[in-house]
């Protein structure tokens, strides 16, 4: 009865990744995306990848890192990259509060599993981690890629260009995956005559990449 009633709590702890609003619009203009939904999509995306990646790696494990990765935005809330604040300084010692806390009242092989898994998703040194991290970074890619224009803010074009692109180099169908969707930010902030509003720094090379994809369907 202990055990059915601990993961219960849990479960109605943890719904409210649900409510949690991140920085990333959907396709719907009306409303921001969810933890929930963040999680949801890199879960996807790492089951179309299980096929195509030939290097050796725990594919459950990713999984459940994908899942858990983000839980502790609900004490937390989403902090983007781009912020430049002391709550994104101490972001690493809050996320591991809120996650001591969100699990302090699962069983304990569950407890100890889920934060082990949490710990190795952000010391990033596996090989699943390191696949894991790369989906979280490349999802907001293709979020705000996505998301209508008129929904980013100038933090999102600083942002986007070229985002942990040396996240995805340890695998070369990753590389190829992480290529086609730096295009499709090309494609859409060329296209929309917003280049400008990158740093100067990525203009000529978002210029190259353009011209050379320009004609690709």
């Amino acid at each position: 009865m202990k055990t059915t009633k601990q993961l219960l709590n849990f479960y109605i702890q943890i719904e409210k990744s649900k409510t949690v609003l991140r920085h990333s619009w959907l396709s719907n203009p009306n409303r921001q995306e969810s933890t929930a939904e963040h999680s949801w999509l890199m879960a996807v995306i790492a089951m179309t990848l299980f096929n195509e990646l030939k290097i050796k790696f725990d594919h459950l494990k990713v999984l459940k890192m994908v899942l858990l990765h983000d839980v502790g935005e609900i004490i937390t809330t989403d902090i983007p990259a781009f912020e430049d604040s002391e709550r994104q300084k101490s972001k690493p010692i809050e996320e591991k509060k809120a996650i001591e806390f969100l699990f302090r009242d699962l069983p304990e092989k569950s407890k100890i599993e889920f934060t082990n898994i949490w710990n190795e998703f952000e010391a990033r040194e596996t090989i699943e981690a390191k696949i894991a991290q790369a989906l979280d970074k490349m999802e907001v890619i293709i979020q705000h890629n996505i998301a209508d224009l008129s929904t980013w803010d100038q933090n999102d074009f600083d942002l986007t260009p070229f985002y942990r692109t040396d996240y995805f180099d340890f695998d070369s169908f990753l590389r190829q995956l992480r290529d086609e969707v730096e295009k499709m930010s090309v494609k859409k902030i060329v296209e929309s005559s917003n280049i400008h509003r990158i740093a100067k720094r990525h203009q000529q090379a978002f210029k190259a990449i353009y011209e050379k994809h320009k004609n690709e369907k």
